[in-house]
């Protein structure tokens, strides 16, 4: 075989490379119309259960009449705010999608100091405040303590600066008082993430739960944190120099809800890389499998006096693009780890099955067969590592493209080993 017709052969196995690595990427836009799904499920299952929660208040808000004006409205934040929560998450299903939800547990104490307070303000009926996202899944009546006064909470905030979803009570002021004490408990259901406002002057914020694997997100990272197995604890310390509104504050001052809401921070239950994107992120390996396993195959043209039909090559490529099809179709239903094992060892069996009988030699079919285990294993173990992926794919191609280089050191491809007599010539016409 002359160099002209080695180049030929090469560019059509490029051709047929090229083809196979379309079949491969054909698998995106399914997968991207299946995590559309799921995000869809996800998103019904989050608003039967419920969305996240951000906790916000209490807040004390003072309204005085003005006469051919807007009311005057006072808001007062708490002079110590410490909150206890804990979450509870639990897995539902939507058909074959698992959505991540959880109820939480709330106790809120502090105290509102009466100096903050102005005196012309204290005959005038405050409502304490406490906004949530979600309000739909309290099913008990709730109580506020205030100064061992039990009062009761009433739904909405009835007040246009925060959102509606939340409540309210009617708390009296005392001119004797130099502080007013308060706590009271909730339980609500939510999804995603948990999330606080430290409206406190100090406050702290000490969340639990036995998911292993969060995310603190927010404007403020824990000051103390333990992550295990069992789970996680983390706790907030936040003080009011760490925030960009004041402790009291009116509505002609040009303070937002979006200030407050700036400052919140929590804990988002976090699934590590959804199966979806590792998918999609395997799929970019595939032109890397497709050209390996190629080589392989033409160095064993280039050594022996076989040689390949370019419908056998086609085959083995289209084998190596149907791996991601039966990867994302198991992994809906078995989990990404199981469906890539078992999506691996169905692969490796078909191509090396065939390539016992295109390459004449069991041996060489094992040769086929170690290096596809491998490359699968390797591109695993990339996936996994998510920060040092990019590095550990790059040392592959170059340990890859060494062996290559490595093993046809000695060809010399001016003189390209020709069939013997006893094979026939017309196999090889089919590249010319």
């Amino acid at each position: 075989m002359n160099t002209h017709s080695i180049s030929k052969k090469l560019l059509g196995i490029g051709f047929i490379a090229g083809i196979c690595l379309i079949a491969s990427l054909l698998v995106l836009g399914l997968v991207e119309e299946r995590e559309h799904r799921y995000a869809d499920a996800e998103q019904e299952v989050t608003e039967s259960w419920g969305r996240s929660q951000t906790v916000l208040g209490p807040v004390l808000i003072f309204e005085v009449p003005v006469k051919d004006a807007e009311d005057l409205i006072t808001y007062v934040l708490p002079k110590r705010l410490e909150i206890e929560s804990s979450l509870e998450p639990e897995i539902r299903s939507r058909g074959i999608f698992d959505t991540v939800v959880y109820t939480e547990k709330i106790r809120v104490q502090g105290s509102f100091s009466a100096s903050d307070i102005p005196k012309n303000l204290l005959q005038v009926q405050p409502k304490l405040i406490v906004s949530l996202s979600d309000t739909r899944s309290i099913e008990k009546q709730l109580a506020l303590s205030w100064n061992t006064r039990e009062i009761p909470f009433y739904p909405g905030t009835t007040h246009q600066f925060f959102q509606d979803s939340g409540i309210h009570a009617l708390v009296p002021l005392s001119r004797s008082a130099t502080e007013y004490l308060f706590s009271f408990e909730l339980e609500v259901k939510g999804s995603d993430r948990a999330t606080f406002t430290p409206l406190g002057e100090e406050t702290t914020v000490h969340l639990s739960s036995v998911w292993d694997s969060p995310n603190f997100v927010g404007a403020y990272l824990p000051t103390d944190r333990l992550i295990s197995e069992k789970g996680f604890e983390a706790t907030w310390n936040v003080s009011s120099f760490g925030r960009n509104y004041p402790q009291r504050f009116s509505s002609d001052e040009g303070v937002s809800l979006d200030m407050l809401m700036s400052s919140q921070f929590g804990v988002s239950l976090y699934e590590g890389v959804g199966p979806y994107t590792q998918v999609f992120r395997s799929i970019k390996y595939a032109v890397l499998f497709i050209l390996i396993t190629f080589t392989v195959f033409f160095l064993f043209e280039t050594v022996t006096k076989i040689r390949l039909h370019p419908i056998q090559y086609l085959l083995v490529g289209v084998s190596l693009a149907l791996f991601y099809l039966i990867l994302l179709s198991l992994t809906e239903h078995i989990g990404f780890l199981f469906a890539y094992v078992l999506a691996t060892l169905m692969t490796v069996v078909l191509i090396a099955t065939y390539s016992i009988s295109i390459l004449k030699e069991r041996i060489r079919a094992g040769y086929v067969s170690v290096l596809l285990l491998a490359l699968y294993g390797f591109m695993y173990f990339v996936l996994k590592l998510e920060d040092y992926a990019l590095l550990f794919g790059s040392a592959l191609i170059f340990v890859l493209i060494a062996g290559v280089m490595y093993l046809t050191r000695n060809i010399d491809w001016f003189t390209f080993p020709t069939e013997s007599s006893t094979t026939s010539e017309d196999s090889s016409n089919l590249w010319k």
